[in-house]
Formats: structure tokens, sequence, C-alpha cells
């Protein structure tokens, strides 16, 4: 078999995704596991006996071999998830611990991120507030240290970013907060490699720091060091959209440029010195820039190239691309699950794969029309173009965009950073010497940084030079990839020279059943739910699937200090595989309820907008304020039904139709709005929910009055808590009235005593079930069968019920 390496990653890889989402027992694993080994030894007994080599048998073992492969990833992740730090067992308690500072990054001016060895449990996160003298000799000291212990968040939402497992993949299981009186250093046990390397790094910074302007300094830090907390958010949205951001983090690329320097540096005299001087000072700048992933991942592969020139060993790109990531896997496999992991290695893969197939086409183009001027071009853009196909699905899957100034603006940013790399890492020794040349190094890379920013600038056109795009499924995606590395494969080359149709068909079968596979095992979060309670913290918002494509918002949460449109609503939509909303619903206008649909239809088309029919007075405020046109306002009153497909309706029961001069009267006086939020019941296919927005006793007392006659129309099976579990809603008599099977608290961090633990006691002692989002995250109902089945975010938090149809 030839490079059996790739299979090994590939198998590997497999191993720790089906861990990842089938969450297989430790019994599960061993009873496999030992079942491959048997197997295996009957085969090769069996081959041993019969003294033959068959064809078939040898089939066999070599999938028994594969197979064990996998199950070895399984049992890899198995082992990293259940290696427990014993802080674990102490969260919210205080503690003094002892640790090696590994890395400390600056947040601002007052608080810091501090890395520390925990040997043997790995790392932990020091979050520390306050003011740090000289940082940077901190780094390498054995430091006692004095903090409250936290679990980094989950994942509180389908499908968004999940904190705690991105610690997982920096092998990090808790935080602790503290600030700089309570971290007491020994200098006596000091790592004097690793000290000096932060001396210099952080001299470096300091020098620099005064030398540049912000903006400037920033960049340089993130180009360098792969730190960005010093870069605008709004600058790095902009790189981000433009299909730049890469440049703005170490890569590949920047250690590649790092090499070449070198090597010009050297004279480029391959030597068994310039070789060992490169091995050394690439494992150096990987120390300085945290050991990234995408710096390992280069940095291992250049070290193999290095050895593989040292021996006269044939240097193989992809082969080498699969043992680099093999080696990170086995290390830590939550690698796997680190976006910049993800985005490195599948950019080489792609590379790897696709310009061996397009040398050969431009050698072909060469040879009719001579090496002119577009066959040097095709040579120049051709891993440019490679790269941004072979990325754009994963790109689109991970941040839900597509940038078409990717393939135009990425040329002159990677030329221009080609040049100030090489000045930081000159001005570096430069720090400590000073004088003139240093500042004018400086100036010289911050002119080139302010070109990079205005190219950035002149190419970000919203709509143009990029878009939003839905999330593809993982069937789509493994589709996508599979046939991408597959079709210009040597072996499909080899099978297609000879004819061998059948075993064509055979494999493209194979990728497509693959990606059957995958998709079942690893789909998204919410894709067979039908009502999801997100959590948009101190807010509401139920977004409502039907299973003929149709989206429905009731609230959309909203808050002055974080934009929940953009940051939590259009993320979850989009890779919830949501292009638009056809019918936005706002109880009434207050923040919480209302804002984050604002924030929302200035990035996603919302078909219409219904609100209360008193807010057509206010039409000016509510136009300015989503961008919407006047058609697409639905004014609504009690009594009223919104028909949404077969089995799916929304009935309005309050408040009813009013007179012009009350509502006038109504909005002049200035009442509290919370009187007028609409009372919303859901009819989902037999299961009923009511959205009751923020209404409180006196509201409810006055529903209650108005149904007296028609109790039976108050009857639910959800209840959504009135103004997020205030006690001053959801009274006695109003719970008896709709007599829930559930109630959902939409609530999250505040100040207001939301929920009150009256209410909660309230619906406990009634036998209904409680479900909240600042304890479960977003609370999902998905149908199977004639039942549903609730399912939140948070595991620790979670109860599996079944309502039967009503």
């Amino acid at each position: 078999m030839r490079r059996p390496i790739i299979f090994l990653f590939l198998f590997f890889t497999l191993g720790i995704v089906l861990e990842y989402h089938l969450e297989m027992k430790r019994e599960i694993l061993i009873l496999s596991f030992l079942v491959i080994v048997v197997y295996f030894f009957l085969l090769h007994l069996f081959a041993w006996f019969r003294k033959s080599q068959n064809q078939s048998l040898r089939i066999l073992r070599i999938i028994c071999f594969f197979l064990f492969v996998s199950f070895l990833g399984s049992a890899f992740l198995y082992y990293a998830e259940n290696k427990k730090d014993p802080l674990e067992d102490r969260i919210e308690q205080y503690c003094t611990v002892q640790g090696r500072i590994i890395t400390v990054q600056m947040r601002d001016e007052d608080s810091y991120k501090m890395l520390i060895s925990a040997n043997p449990f790995g790392k932990r996160l020091v979050s520390v507030r306050g003011r740090l003298e000289k940082p940077g000799d901190m780094v390498g000291s054995l430091a006692e240290i004095s903090g409250t212990i936290k679990l980094p968040s989950e994942r509180r939402n389908p499908n968004l970013f999940d904190y705690r497992l991105y610690l997982k993949t920096k092998d990090v299981r808790v935080i602790i907060e503290t600030d700089p009186g309570h971290i007491t250093l020994c200098e006596d046990h000091k790592a004097i490699l690793r000290s000096m390397i932060a001396k210099l790094k952080y001299g470096f910074l300091e020098k620099l720091q005064g030398t540049m302007s912000p903006e400037a300094y920033g960049i340089m830090v993130g180009m360098m060091f792969g730190d960005r907390g010093f870069i605008d958010e709004n600058t790095y949205e902009m790189f981000q959209k433009n299909g730049i951001a890469h440049i703005l983090s170490v890569s590949g690329i920047h250690v590649g440029i790092v090499y070449l320097y070198l090597s010009k540096l050297l004279g480029n005299r391959k030597t068994l010195i310039f070789y060992i001087l490169t091995a050394i000072f690439l494992i150096f700048y990987a120390a300085l820039a945290d050991f990234s992933p995408s710096v390992v991942r280069a940095v291992t592969m250049i070290l193999i190239h290095i050895v593989s020139k040292i021996t006269y060993r044939r240097y193989d790109f992809i082969c080498c691309t699969a043992a680099s990531a093999l080696i990170m896997l086995l290390s830590n496999p939550f690698c796997l699950f680190n976006t910049g992991f993800q985005l490195s290695y599948m950019a080489v893969f792609c590379l790897a794969v696709m310009l061996p197939w397009t040398e050969r086409q431009i050698r072909y183009l060469e040879e009719k029309i001579g090496d002119g001027f577009r066959v040097q071009l095709l040579r120049f853009i051709t891993p440019l173009i490679v790269i941004q196909a072979g990325m754009f699905p994963l790109t689109a899957y991970l941040f839900n965009y597509f940038s078409i100034a990717a393939f135009f603006v990425n040329i002159p940013i990677i030329a221009i950073s080609g040049l100030i790399i090489p000045i930081g890492i000159s001005l570096t020794p430069l720090a400590f010497i000073g004088g003139l040349l240093f500042g004018v190094g400086a100036q010289g890379a911050e002119l080139l940084i302010q070109g990079m920013v205005f190219l950035n600038d002149v190419v970000f056109l919203p709509g143009i030079s990029y878009f939003h795009v839905v999330s593809p499924s993982a069937f789509q995606l493994m589709i996508f990839y599979g046939f991408f590395f597959l079709l210009p494969s040597e072996m499909m080359r080899v099978l297609y020279q000879r004819k061998k149709i059948a075993l064509i068909t055979v494999v493209c079968l194979t990728v497509v059943i693959v990606s059957f596979i995958t998709h079942y095992i690893a789909g998204t979060e919410s894709s067979e739910a039908g009502l999801i309670f997100l959590d948009v913290g101190q807010g509401d918002c139920l977004h409502i699937k039907t299973p003929g494509g149709k989206n429905i918002l009731i609230d959309g949460g909203g808050n002055q200090n974080y934009n929940i449109g953009e940051k939590i609503l259009l993320p979850y939509l989009l890779k919830s595989g949501v292009k638009e909303i056809d019918l936005a619903i706002a109880t009434h206008l207050h923040d919480d309820h209302f804002l984050g649909i604002c924030q929302l239809a200035e990035l996603m088309k919302i078909k219409k907008l219904g609100t209360y029919e008193m807010n057509q007075y206010r039409k000016d405020e509510i136009l300015e304020d989503t961008g919407m046109n006047e058609e697409n306002l639905l004014y609504l009153v009690g009594g009223e039904r919104i028909n949404l497909e077969e089995g799916i309706w929304i009935d309005v029961l309050y408040p009813q139709k009013k007179s012009k001069e009350d509502y006038l009267r109504y909005l002049t006086e200035e009442e509290d709005e919370n009187k007028s939020s609409l009372l919303l019941k859901v009819h989902y296919e037999g299961l009923t929910v009511l959205m009751t927005g923020d209404i409180g006793m006196e509201g409810e007392d006055e529903i209650l009055r108005q149904y007296k006659s028609t109790p039976k129309i108050m009857d639910i099976d959800i209840l959504k808590a009135g103004h997020h579990g205030s006690r001053f809603s959801t009274g006695d008599s109003f719970l008896d009235a709709v007599s829930p099977t559930i109630t959902v608290f939409q609530v999250g961090k505040n100040n207001y005593g939301h929920p009150h633990s009256t209410v909660i006691e309230k619906c406990v002692q009634k036998g209904i079930m409680v479900y909240r989002n600042d304890l479960n995250g977003a609370i999902i109902f998905e149908e199977e069968g004639e039942t549903w089945r609730i399912k939140v975010l948070l595991p620790k938090n979670m109860h599996i019920k079944k309502l039967t149809r009503i």
C-alpha cells in the first residue's frame, strides 16, 4: 500500500469523530478492540496454516488493522475526555494552586490571561483582573496562585462556539479567577530557557508599543506572535470578511516567510549547519508564537523536510502533512476540533492533492502555447485559486460567509506581509540595542501595515466583496471533499487509465455512503427540532421551524451592550440552514424582546414583522429601527389566527382591538408597555405553547376574565413564564387556568431577581417541569413519532421527557 500514513491519519481521525458524536462507553470500546484483535490474530493464524497469501485474506487483515486504528483514535479521545483535573470537583471554591507560568497575554490594561502547567492534569487558565508589572518577567517562573475555580462556559445554543471545547484543544479544563495580589512567584525555580524567550518577546513588544500607533502595533503583534488581543474588533472583522484574517495570526504562510528569510540571510547554502540553525530558529519562533496549531504544523513539516534532506530520503508533501497532523492528534485528540487546526491542515491538503493535477494541466498547456506570460501567471495564481476553492465549504461551515475579495486581495496582502515579518524578525534583537535603526525599521513596518489596512478598507464592500451563506450540511461537506480529493488523485488516474470503471463506481459510491453515514452521526444539534427556546441572555426568543421549511421568531432578545442579532441569532440561524425569516413577531417593543429582531433585520431578510396593532402609530420608529418597508409590517390583535401550514398556527389571544383614541392615549401617557404584550398560543401538530411576553398579574387577571366562558382556550402544554419569572407575574389563578406540563423561564444573568424563587416553587409544587435558559441553555423540542423529546444544551442539567400528543 502506497502512503500508509495517510490512511493511518484518516482512520485515527474517524475514530475521534465517532467517539465525539456517539460517546461510546468504555466497555464498548474494550469489547470492540478485543473483537478486532482476536479476528486479526485468527486471520494471521489461518494464513499461516494455509501457507498462502490469499488476496481476500490480505484485504481483510488490512481492514482489521485500520479498524484497530479507528478504535485507537476513539480510545485516545475517550481517555482525553475523562482525564480530570482535581480542581473540577472544587468549582466556585477558593483554592491555592501551584504551576509554572507558560504564557501571559494582555487582554487590556487591567486584564490578562495566564496559562500555567498542571502536570499530570494538563494546563490551567488564570484570568487576572488588575495590572501586572512586567508580565514578561513572570513567564517561566513557578507561581503560587490563589483564586476562585470556574468551569469554562459551554455552548449555550445549537452549533455555536463552545469555549469549553476550545480550551480542551489547549489541554485546559478549569479557569482560576484572581488578581495580581494573589500571585506569588518563586524566582529560585525559574525555567531559564522559557524565561529568556519571554524576556526577548516582551522586551521587543514594549519597545515596539512605544514606537508604533495602537492599530499598527496590534496588527504587528498578531502577525508575528498570533496574539489578536490588541487588534480592534471591527478591523479584524473586516480582514475576516475579506478572507485575509489568516495574515493577522501566525500561520504556515508566516513560517514559510521566516524560512525563506533565513535562507536568504544564510546565503541559500543548504549545508548541515544551515539546516541545524534553521531548525533551532523555527522551534524558537514556534515558542514565541505559543505553539499555535498552524505554526506547529508548518514547523513540523519543514523539520521533516530538513531530515529528509540530511538523510537523502524522498520528501512526500501529502505524507508529511498527514504525519504532522497525526503527531498533533496523538498528543491531544481534541486538536481536531480547533478551527486553526482544521483550516491549516485543510489548506495544505488541498494544495498537496490538487497542485500535482493542476501542474499536469499547465504542462499540457505549455506544450501547446509555449512557456509564455500566461503560463507563468497560471503557475503563480493556481495555488491561491486552489486554496480558495478548496477552503470555501469549510469557511462557509465555520464562519458563514463567502469572500469574493479574497481571490483578489490575498496576493498583494501576502506580498506585503512577506516584507513586514522579516522586518519584525530583524527588529527583535535591535529592540535591546535601541537607537535610530530600530525606530526607522518600526516606522517602515508601520507604513507597510497602513498600506495593508488601506487595501483592506478599499475592498471591504458588504454584499459585494463578501456575503453571508448558510452552513453546508455534513453530507454536503463530505461529498465535496470526498470528490475534491478523490478525482485528481493518483489512484483515480491509474484506475481510469486501466479502464477499471466498475472499481471507480464502487469507490464513488463508497464516498456517497460514507457521506450519508457522517451526516447521520454528525448532523446539526437541532436538525429535527420544531421548537427551540434560544438562550439570548436576559430576554425571550422562540424559533419555530415547520416541516415545510418556514422559520418564525417570536421575540429576539436584545441587549444594549451586546449585539444579540449579530452575535447569536445570525450565526445560529445560518448554521441551522436558515436563509431568511418568514415571520418575526415582537410581543412588545422593549429591548430584551425587540432589539435582537432589529439587529437581525440589518443582516438577514425578514419577510414579515408582526406586532400589536397599537404600534401602527409608532410605524416610523419601527421602520427606522429595522430598516424594513411598511408593507412588511403586520399588525395583530386578539382573536386573530396566523396560519403557517397544515397543523401549525398561532392564535393571538390578547390584547383586544381598541379605538384609535385609546391607542394614542396609551402611547401619550407612556403606560407600562408590558401590559400590552401580545399573548400568543402556538399550535404545533398537537403541542401547544403559550408565549406571554412580559404580561404581569394584572394582565393575567384581565385575560382570565376575557376567556372565563371559554376556559379550554387557555389549556396548554408549555408555558413561557411571564416577564422572565418575575414575582409579579405567573399568578396562582393564571397557572391553574393554563395548567401546563412544562414551564420555560427565558432568563439570563440579571440584577432583577429573575426568576423569583416563589414562582419556581409554585411550579414545582404543582408538578410542573421547569426549564431555564440560564441553567439549561437552549431548550429544544423534537418530534419522535407520536411523542416529543425535550433536549437541552447543557448535559449536566439535561432531562429527557416524552409528551403524548393531545
